[in-house]
């Protein structure tokens, strides 16, 4: 049996080895427990603290977009086979039936527009388009898969910058020391997911429009 002092002993070295630090200030990971149960011997008398935590489901999902920093992938390997819809009942679907739609492609009116109120939003490059996500991050951060059948899909339409963190339009005309420059904005809206295999709604992070960010470094 291990002597009680060397195990705290052991245990504290363990808090230190997965401390990760951040300029002088040091930050532990908010999932990470300390607990005695994850010491493991390997050989007699030696012990390692034993850091390995099983993967949450999200994590496997693994997309081209998601890789990229988007908050939502249309190309999934397997997607059919990791979500099982062809066996669902149609019932099941058209219990959400106002969901599966596309949604509503406005016309670009440039006579419209430009009579419209001065807008941040058009002094940046952005892509309006229709996209059927298959997977997509919730308001918790977590991954799921979005429903996506053949009879029954979701269009989603989202605005993206061409080119974000780049000066917007006319920054040479701004007072000296105001930069600009163009910002990604998200809004939050429901959509039919698989959770646990099972229909839900859950509200998922998507692209909506590119804006303008002003920083005046004078008061920096």
């Amino acid at each position: 049996m291990m002597n009680p002092r060397l195990r705290l002993e052991i245990t504290l070295l363990g808090v230190l080895l997965i401390i990760k630090y951040t300029g002088c200030r040091p930050v532990m990971d908010i999932e990470t427990e300390i607990v005695l149960d994850d010491l493991f011997e390997m050989g007699t008398g030696f012990y390692v603290f034993n850091t390995t935590k099983d993967e949450s489901n999200d994590d496997a999902i693994n997309c081209p977009e998601r890789q990229k920093g988007q908050t939502f992938c249309t190309e999934v390997t397997n997607y059919l086979e990791a979500t099982q819809l062809n066996k669902f009942s149609r019932e099941e679907f058209e219990k959400f039936k106002p969901y599966f739609k596309d949604d509503f492609v406005q016309p670009v009116n440039v006579t419209n527009r430009m009579n419209d109120d001065i807008d941040d939003s058009y002094y940046c490059e952005s892509k309006t388009r229709l996209v059927y996500p298959k997977v997509a991050e919730t308001v918790e951060s977590k991954w799921l898969m979005v429903v996506q059948h053949e009879q029954y899909k979701q269009g989603v339409l989202v605005e993206q910058c061409e080119n974000e963190d780049a000066p917007c339009k006319f920054d040479e005309l701004l007072p000296l020391g105001v930069k600009s420059r163009c910002k990604q904005h998200f809004v939050y809206r429901s959509l039919v997911v698989l959770v646990d295999g099972v229909m839900h709604e859950r509200m998922v992070r998507l692209p909506n429009a590119c804006k303008c960010a002003l920083r005046d470094l004078r008061k920096s």
